[in-house]
């Protein structure tokens, strides 16, 4: 077996058991830093929501309560990366500013906000 496949059963094994010893987890894509400032990130690569109600990006519902319930409780903002691969830019924004706004939950249960709640990051050229 390989060291990445050995490295992923052994933390599936982990997930079961921490979940057994009472732990809440959840799986962060990524945790940064920046001027000493702590960010969880939330990062997705899709095509973009159509209308109704608009045009915008989401997420699973149970993500955003566990990153808010995070951020409560840490303070640790959580920032919501999607890379459109309709037109290949980045857009993001801080998950608890996209709550405060406009948003629209699908069948699915998916948190979807307006493509123009999201700044875009946009490439020195």
């Amino acid at each position: 077996m390989r060291i990445e496949e050995l490295g992923k059963e052994g933390e599936q094994e982990a997930r079961i058991l921490l979940k057994k010893c009472g732990f809440w987890i959840m799986q962060v894509d990524w945790m940064g830093e920046r001027n000493g400032e702590y960010l969880l990130f939330e990062i997705k690569k899709k095509e973009k929501f159509k209308p109704p109600p608009f045009v915008g990006h989401g997420l699973d519902y149970r993500q955003v309560v566990a990153r808010l319930r995070f951020q409560k409780k840490t303070g640790i903002r959580c920032m919501f990366l999607v890379k459109d691969v309709d037109d290949g830019l980045w857009y993001w924004n801080y998950l608890d500013i996209l709550e405060d706004g406009e948003k629209f939950m699908t069948r699915n249960k998916i948190r979807v906000y307006p493509l123009t709640a999201f700044n875009v990051y946009e490439p020195h050229t």
